[in-house]
């Protein structure tokens, strides 16, 4: 990677430093205020992409050069059917009603005195914003599966039969389009996404239909300079048809999108549109904290829109995170990614079992993916 990292008592001073090393025109890519109070920032000299030239590799999640399999189809989001959950074969219900949990299994056992497991996992999963019916659930499935190991492997265990986890392996005649609301995390996702396949020798061009956001675009052209990949801007669907005609990309593509209600006949029309003329794939990206049963509403109808899985962004900056799995787990919708920093190198997290029975065991957030 050819970004440097700079570190100063305020933002001022480690853009100064930045420039000092890098030239008056050096590019920001991502600041954070660590815990002594100090800011880090990374910066890359302008021109200059974040990875230089392509490497070797011909497989993993972004791997060139080799055979792809047939891609699912667009409507069933690359993803096969869903595996059979508590959540998938409830009588149709909405998603408040959901989140309740079925407390009829087991009436004549007193869980808050006769459980451990449930005692702890009720208070340290509970903190997070985790609903009841799924904290009974998992501590149900940890039962039936024995709970062999400490809490972290219990719980990751019992995470991996009751979520569903789907990274994406995506072909790259598959495009991605990244939905969701204002703020939610979509432009740097798409970023971070180009960025993991960059790394892994592929290569992700951006076009964006969110143009009407001050900033946007020039955000979205800072990353592409970045990433040393292309980048459109576009504003209606006929624009990304033009585009695929006239451009003919060999690369995958990302298509940014602006922020929509699956509330709002027209937001919901202009997204089939999108996602009509490119033939993408819909991940919805949603930040992990918030009101639990808004969460649950918006996570549901986008779900009956055809999304299949999501990308839950803001881990770093939030201590709980219940609200977004509890409603994947009420919508059934698979977990794609974690987003747990700030910087497109290596913020994105391959969602795990692993990995979150930890994050939610933690006390306070940090980060625990590592880099890439």
């Amino acid at each position: 990677m050819s970004y440097e990292t700079f570190t100063g008592a305020s933002v001022e001073e480690a853009k100064r430093a930045m420039r000092s090393k890098l030239g008056p025109d050096a590019v920001v890519l991502a600041t954070r205020r660590r815990p002594d109070g100090s800011v880090e920032m990374r910066g890359i000299r302008k021109g200059e992409p974040l990875f230089k030239g392509e490497g070797g590799v011909t497989s993993g999640l972004f791997g060139r050069g080799r055979q792809q399999e047939q891609a699912a189809a667009p409507s069933l989001g690359g993803l096969s059917e869903p595996r059979a959950t508590q959540a998938d074969h409830r009588p149709a219900q909405n998603a408040t009603q959901a989140l309740r949990g079925d407390f009829s299994r087991k009436l004549n056992r007193d869980t808050s005195k006769n459980d451990p497991l449930f005692r702890s996992w009720d208070q340290k999963l509970g903190r997070h914003g985790l609903q009841p019916g799924l904290i009974r659930t998992l501590v149900d499935t940890a039962h039936e599966l024995g709970g062999r190991g400490d809490e972290a492997q219990i719980l990751s265990a019992a995470l991996s039969r009751t979520l569903r986890f789907a990274p994406m392996n995506i072909a790259r005649d598959v495009p991605i389009m990244l939905i969701g609301q204002t703020g939610a995390g979509k432009t740097s996702s798409a970023a971070k996404i180009a960025a993991a396949a960059a790394a892994q020798g592929g290569r992700l061009a951006f076009i964006s239909a969110d143009v009407g956001r001050a900033g946007a675009v020039e955000q979205m052209q800072t990353y592409a300079e970045a990433l040393d990949t292309r980048f459109w801007a576009v504003e209606e669907p006929r624009d990304v048809v033009e585009i695929v005609r006239r451009e003919r990309p060999g690369e995958g593509l990302i298509l940014d999108t602006p922020g929509v209600s699956p509330f709002a006949a027209a937001d919901v029309h202009a997204l089939r549109a999108f996602r009509e003329a490119l033939g993408a794939e819909m991940v919805l990206v949603i930040p992990a904290s918030g009101d639990v049963s808004e969460h649950a509403d918006w996570v549901t109808a986008f779900a009956e829109l055809g999304v299949r899985r999501c990308i839950i962004t803001k881990f770093d900056a939030s201590r709980r995170v219940g609200a977004a799995i509890s409603a994947c787990y009420a919508s059934g919708m698979a977990l794609a990614y974690f987003s747990e920093a700030p910087f497109i190198a290596d913020g994105l997290v391959d969602a795990h079992p692993d990995y979150l029975a930890r994050r939610l065991l933690m006390d306070a957030p940090a980060r625990l993916g590592g880099n890439r």
